[in-house]
């Protein structure tokens, strides 16, 4: 689609776009109104109360009460989706990919720090119930530069607007302009503010979105003070009053003082490359613009979705017949209260009543002539039944029962038949829990693309911490098209927790004792009731320099090698990534720094051990009582004799026990190896002895 030229293309594609879908933006607004409670016109508020003050309701009153079933129904989907879309994380493509792995954890801490410092699970709230009450939910994100916390003043200027200087030579700062870091908004777009392109047939098939919204006359003029075209349209709308729904209220408010402003959202095209956007009036444009980074800033999507139809649709519009079929009858058991309510006495004419005697607790009546009867009153009890069936008919159409449904076994201790509970629920909500799981992909996808241009280092630390300072080129070098990463559900119900928790340490138990303590940390540091990095920081550290190394190397970047590494965990890493089958394809001196690196951390493991042998070989004690061995030697004064049984001091055997047992612990590390870092290691430790004989 070609970029419209001037703001009358501009109304021209808001006429169109808002006819196509008027009966839709009045159910929309209708639906906001049925959840709070508002089922009737707002203006009979006084007729109600003057109904409830009356005895009698005449022929042209109605009495109209509310059963606001709706808003119950919508409580539970909230609540419901909330629980089963509780969020998403980031993981990597391929799991055997150190670069997808590495990525994929520092795009996860910066998505995982933003859910604290834009408090994304308060607006995770609001947006499932715009998803539930509007039919449709949608979040416009972008950066702004005017919000987030300060990080310095403008430079003070004189009169003439030279810089000025403090006395210290500093350049002065003006307290009046301060410089905010930015931060991104995530506004909520509501489905009755929002066109679509008349000819669309799905919502990503609309060549452009249209959103209205109003804004502050006297802030716009300020802004736009230098336009001279601008401040006309702005002029000339200027004593006009408008009547807009607040979604806030609830209703409709008349807006003096403010002007609607019409946002265009053109997509990405071959005719616009990095798409566009126009922010204008009715009169006039006020910015215009390529997206920011060529990406399209709206997320979006539908509750329930029918063929042919571009836009969501709410449960609510399957529960306005019932709604006001229980309306109508309460309703009508309320005026059977009002009008035969009361029980009545029935007496002939001609017979006379008058008060008899008053006893303690008795009240005495007389009469004269035929005795009287009494007519008992209504409650209206011959529609309760009708209104039970009626609300269970509807609980039932939109399986309210059943997306709720309380667990029974109180006491229960099985945390495997409460996670098979919760996944039986959730099934009954998965077209809806599914569609709004995509939402928040889409969403965080979104939002890490812009941040890696928006964010600097200053703004990745608190994210990602110090010690992963070393590799934020990572982050920003992350590519989408590529498929480096991915964002995938995340249920964090405590059935799931638990279900996580109970397995890692089945793991652990059976498998613990033929880990590697590196792998024990990873397993613990991976626990939903046990991820404190503090507590198996010295179990993982090896893990992680072992990863940031690899990485380096991959980049090109070459480290000295540190003595206090562990060398045996290294040389296993190292020849790991050696074998994996995409090694041969990296750049060939890439492959000699690996190599490289294997070999120096070969011979610190060599010269370690030589050292602790050389250092335990000095003497051998001969202390002790003499204890006989199963050894038998000959008698080296008299070698015709037979050998004799062998007698060595306590103490030297002490020594040897003590020798074999330091020595198991170099041999079993090196039988972990791969063979041909065995072989390696073999060959640089024969090097090594055979030195000082040479000298």
């Amino acid at each position: 689609m070609r970029k419209p030229k001037n703001v009358g293309e501009l109304n021209t594609l808001y006429q169109d776009a808002d006819t196509i879908d008027k009966s839709l933006f009045a159910e929309q607004r209708s639906n906001v109104l049925l959840v709070a409670g508002d089922h009737y016109n707002k203006n009979l508020t006084q007729n109600y109360r003057q109904l409830r003050d009356n005895r009698d309701l005449q022929s042209n009153q109605k009495l109209r009460l509310t059963q606001n079933w709706v808003h119950k129904i919508h409580r539970r989907y909230v609540s419901a989706i909330s629980r089963y879309s509780a969020g998403v994380t980031v993981v990597p493509n391929l799991d055997s990919d150190i670069q997808n792995q590495k990525s994929a954890e520092l795009n996860d801490a910066v998505y995982q720090h933003s859910i604290t410092r834009y408090r994304l699970k308060e607006k995770n709230l609001r947006f499932v119930s715009d998803f539930v009450t509007i039919g449709e939910v949608c979040v416009k994100l972008y950066w702004d530069e005017t919000k987030g916390p300060i990080s310095g003043y403008e430079q003070k200027l004189d009169d003439f607007g030279q810089p000025m200087f403090g006395e210290d030579g500093q350049p002065a700062q003006d307290e009046n302009l301060p410089i905010f870091e930015g931060e991104f908004v995530f506004e909520r777009l509501f489905g009755f503010n929002l066109m679509r392109a008349p000819s669309a047939m799905s919502w990503e098939d609309s060549p452009y979105i249209i959103n209205r919204k109003m804004a502050e006359l006297d802030e716009l003029k300020e802004r736009y003070k230098d336009n001279s075209d601008v401040l006309k349209s702005l002029t000339e709308g200027q004593s006009e009053e408008y009547v807009v729904f607040d979604a806030n209220k609830g209703g409709y408010d008349k807006a003096k003082g403010q002007v609607p402003i019409r946002e265009y959202y053109f997509r990405p095209s071959s005719e616009l490359p990095k798409g566009y956007f126009f922010i204008a009036t009715r009169g006039a444009i006020l910015e215009e613009g390529e997206l920011p980074y060529g990406k399209f800033p709206i997320v979006y999507a539908a509750f329930d979705e029918h063929p042919t139809s571009c836009r969501g649709r709410s449960i609510i519009k399957q529960l306005r017949p019932y709604q006001a079929e229980l309306n109508r009858a309460s309703s009508a058991m309320a005026q059977h209260q009002i009008t035969i309510g009361d029980d009545k006495v029935l007496y002939q004419a001609g017979t006379k009543l008058a008060p008899g005697a008053l006893l303690p607790g008795v009240r005495g009546i007389t009469y004269a002539g035929q005795m009287p009867s009494i007519l008992p009153g209504r409650d209206g009890s011959q529609y309760q039944g009708y209104i039970t069936t009626k609300k269970e008919e509807m609980f039932d159409l939109a399986d309210a029962y059943d997306i709720s449904a309380p667990n029974n076994d109180k006491g229960g201790t099985d945390i495997y038949a409460m996670l098979f509970k919760s996944s039986v629920q959730r099934q009954n909500l998965s077209v809806y829990s599914e569609r709004f799981e995509q939402f928040r992909m889409d969403l965080t996808t979104l939002f890490l693309d812009l941040a890696r241009f928006y964010y600097d280092d200053q703004m990745l630390i608190p994210a990602i911490g110090k010690r992963e300072y070393v590799n934020v080129e990572e982050f920003r070098s992350t590519d989408p098209l590529d498929y480096a990463i991915k964002v995938v559900p995340r249920d964090d119900t405590i059935e799931t927790q638990w279900g996580k928790q109970l397995t890692l340490q089945q793991m652990l138990q059976y498998a613990g004792g033929q880990m590697d303590k590196s792998d024990v940390g990873m397993v613990m540091r991976n626990m939903p009731f046990g991820n404190k990095e503090e507590i198996f920081e010295d179990m993982t550290i090896d893990y992680d320099n072992a990863k940031n190394t690899i990485l380096a190397l991959e980049r090109g970047q070459w480290e000295d090698v540190d003595p206090e590494e562990s060398h045996a965990y290294m040389i296993k890493k190292l020849t790991t990534r050696i074998k994996q089958s995409d090694f041969q394809f990296l750049d060939p001196q890439i492959q000699e720094m690996f190599r490289a690196r294997r070999e120096m951390h070969t011979q610190m493991k060599a010269q370690q051990d030589a050292q602790v042998l050389a250092a335990q070989a000095d003497y051998i004690p001969v202390e002790g009582a003499k204890i006989g061995v199963d050894m038998y030697v000959e008698d080296k004064t008299d070698p015709s004799k037979a050998p004799k049984r062998a007698r060595i001091p306590q103490s030297s055997l002490q020594w040897l026990m003590t020798q074999i047992e330091a020595q198991s612990g170099p041999l079993m590390e090196l039988n972990d190896l791969q063979p041909s870092a065995q072989a390696e290691y073999g060959e640089v430790k024969k090097r090594g002895q055979q030195q000082p004989r040479q000298q």
